[in-house]
Order: structure tokens, then sequence, then C-alpha cells
């Protein structure tokens, strides 16, 4: 009889056990993001992990790597395994577009985290607005360059992202439709540096030699990290008295070099994870949600650097 109890007492844990492992499978999620290179994105990566363990809630996550190709790979292998949603930080539009547009037609659910793209048919979108930070900063410039010339007027430089990410395209295409309207607000140099701080080093430094002192006034980065790496150039080159820099993101690096009178402002841009995991876990309820829900920012300046927290 002894043996007997143990035996049932046995199977009742697998039972309970198997359980386990059915609520874990119908909670399981994916995350893609586009590489993991970056101070950003392995933030959201952290954040969602530890709202998603908060949450008793699995994540399979893969790491394109800054390739759309293994991105996509990276989704069809998690989609391989029963994900029952999907988070997506989205690097290159073109081809990830085509490849969630399939994912949804197999009936797997996907939202976007961070970095979306506009009309790809995502349950909702947790992000930062980058039309209107881009247009916050293109009014910057306006006041900025009427201060130091007495109007609107003087040599802009664009640093782009990577080609063909929307993030970078609204994020340039919010501010130039501001500065766009004054005409002696002349964009000397436009050039992508995959918001990676040692390609932003190199372009600046090739602008700056084909740029003589007195052309450039200033600068907008479209993320944090190139604006480091143009400010890194800019100092080697004897022109910070000359040259303004503007960057989006506001982690911590940023604060510092606003404090040092390196940079002259920045835009937060938090990671969503956070956030993301709680629309998320709604969804995985089956609970309705926004279609986009926007995440709060700042202007950052040496007037309020000191009392407002970095992004990441």
């Amino acid at each position: 009889m002894k043996r007997t109890n143990t035996w049932l007492a046995a199977v009742a844990a697998g039972i309970a056990l198997g359980a386990t492992f059915d609520a874990c499978a119908a909670d399981t999620i994916g995350l893609s993001q586009e590489s993991l290179d970056h101070p950003w994105l392995a933030t959201q990566r952290k954040q969602i992990n530890e709202a998603a363990s908060a949450a008793g809630v699995h994540v399979l996550a893969t790491d394109g790597q800054g390739n759309v190709a293994s991105q996509i790979a990276g989704i069809e292998d998690m989609e391989s395994k029963g994900i029952k949603l999907l988070l997506v930080q989205a690097g290159k539009a073109e081809g990830l577009r085509q490849e969630l547009a399939s994912l949804k037609e197999r009936g797997v659910q996907y939202m976007f985290v961070g970095k979306p793209i506009d009309n790809a048919g995502a349950v909702t979108m947790v992000s930062g607005d980058n039309r209107a930070l881009g247009a916050d900063a293109g009014q910057y410039i306006v006041d900025t360059l009427a201060q130091k010339n007495g109007k609107p007027k003087g040599g802009l430089v664009l640093l782009e992202g990577i080609p063909g990410d929307e993030t970078s395209v609204n994020r340039i295409g919010g501010l130039t439709s501001v500065t766009g309207k004054y005409p002696d607000i002349k964009v000397v140099a436009r050039q992508p540096a995959d918001y990676r701080r040692p390609k932003a080093y190199s372009v600046m430094q090739n602008i700056l030699q084909a740029h003589a002192p007195g052309t450039i006034d200033i600068i907008f980065a479209a993320n944090g990290e190139m604006a480091l790496g143009a400010i890194q150039a800019i100092k080697e080159s004897g022109r910070s008295k000359e040259i303004k820099v503007l960057g989006l993101d506001g982690q911590k690096e940023e604060f510092d070099a606003i404090r040092a009178g390196d940079e002259s402002a920045t835009w937060l841009y938090p990671p969503a994870g956070t956030e993301g995991m709680q629309i998320a876990l709604k969804i995985l309820k089956g609970e309705k949600v926004p279609p986009k829900v926007i995440l709060p920012t700042v202007r950052v300046t040496k007037e309020n650097v000191e009392t407002v927290k970095p992004a990441f």
C-alpha cells in the first residue's frame, strides 16, 4: 500500500507538473530585436525579461545582428516553437514588413516595442512619437540659429540612422518639416551612421574635412550614440565652440555631455520593455488595447539636466 501511495503521489505530481508546462506554453512570447550591440536595445531586453519573469511568462528572444534576413529567420524559428505573441523592435522596414504580414496570415499576433513600423498590421505599438520628437528638435534648431545669427540661418548637418529604418525617417522628417520652412537654414550634409558611435565618429570626421570652419552651425544626430560619436570628432578637430550638437535618446552619457557643454540638447526616448510587457499581458488575456501607446518624453538641456532622469 505504501508503494501504491508513493506511485499515486508521483502521478499526481506529474499531472501538476504537466499543467505547469501547459500554462507556460500558453504564455510563451517571442521578442525579436534588430541587434543587441546598443545600450538602448540591451536595456529594453532586460526590462522585458524582468517583467515577464515577474508575470510568469516565458520569453524566447532573438538577436537579428543588424541584418533583416537574420531577424526574419529568428522570427520564423520562434513561430515554429509555438509563441502566442511576438514583440518586435523593428530594424529596416523593407523585408520585415512582408514577413510580419505573412505571420499575421498564419494567425500569430504581434506588436511593436520601441521602434515601430506604421501601418504594418500590428495589434499595437508602444514607443515614443518619433515625428513629434523630430519636430521639436527642428524648432530647437530654428530658435538656436535665430539667437546665434539674428534670424533662422545657418548650416545644418543631419546624421541619420540605419538606411530604410522608419524611426530615423520619422525623426529626420519631423525635423525638416520645421526647418524646411526657413530657406536660410541649409542642410550642408546628410549621411547615415547606423545609430552607432564608431560609424558616426568616422562620418563626422569626413564631414568636417569637407566643410571648412564657419560652414556648420549645428548637428542633429538621430540617436544619442551618434551624437556622442560626432562630439568626439568635433572635439578632436578643435571646432567645439563653432558647432552645437543635438542627440535623441537621453542616455546617461548624453547627460554628462550636456553638463560638460559638449551637447546642447537631447530628447528622452525610453526603452519600451516595461510598458510593452504590460500591454503584452493584456493581449495574452484577450483584453483590448489601444492601437498606439505613446511613451512620454522631455527635452533635456543644461537648464533641466539635473532634474531629469536619463532614459537608460
